[in-house]
């Protein structure tokens, strides 16, 4: 597939871990920041991730002129099940960083039991186009929250999702092993399969 596509998110750390997901699959796509000012995304209200992400998407579209790939996410905890999920970013903060995150992910966690750290990790793509055409794609992956955080090859939550068949977190394994792993990996692959339906 030779089309660039246009990543609508104002997180770089998201929108270089997404491009690299729909490379594996064989989609180019860049961070619309690349050449454009940051856009202010309507703020995020409903329960469901694919409102979210076909919401950021249209407008992002329609603003840009230009089919845009847009992202919704987040991490559920079945040990807290009143936290997170949809609303993961507005928990924990738009702005806050990574690391940060991770830490407020344990503090949440101190006194839950290992065998009860399941976790698992939604992602939601939604493409449109200007004229207002919409796909989606939806996937997820399910581990255990580790004890502290490991790995160098990504970052994020990846550094503290448990992989009990690997013994190891997603952050330990290289992009050849991960990418198809996560959550957002599984959706981009879905995603560009669909695409390529449409084309025939």
């Amino acid at each position: 597939m030779t089309n660039n596509w246009l990543i609508g998110s104002n997180n770089r750390g998201k929108s270089r871990d997404l491009a690299l997901c729909l490379a594996y699959y064989g989609l180019n796509a860049e961070s619309y920041l690349s050449d454009a000012d940051p856009l202010e995304f309507p703020t995020e209200t409903t329960s469901s991730y694919v409102a979210n992400a076909v919401t950021k998407a249209q407008f992002a579209a329609q603003k840009l002129q230009r089919p845009v790939i847009a992202d919704d996410s987040g991490i559920e905890l079945p040990a807290l099940p009143d936290k997170f999920g949809v609303t993961t970013a507005r928990d924990l903060g738009v702005q806050t960083s990574g690391g940060d995150r991770n830490a407020a992910i344990f503090t949440a966690l101190a006194k839950v039991p290992n065998e009860q750290r399941q976790a698992v990790m939604r992602a939601t793509l939604a493409l449109a186009w200007p004229d207002g055409r919409t796909i989606t794609a939806q996937a997820t992956i399910a581990g255990y929250i580790a004890q502290f955080q490991i790995g160098h090859y990504s970052g994020g939550f990846d550094r503290l999702f448990w992989l009990p068949r690997y013994g190891r977190t997603l952050a330990e394994l290289p992009d050849q092993w991960r990418l198809p792993l996560t959550h957002r990996g599984q959706a981009a692959c879905k995603l560009v399969t669909q695409l390529r339906m449409m084309k025939g």
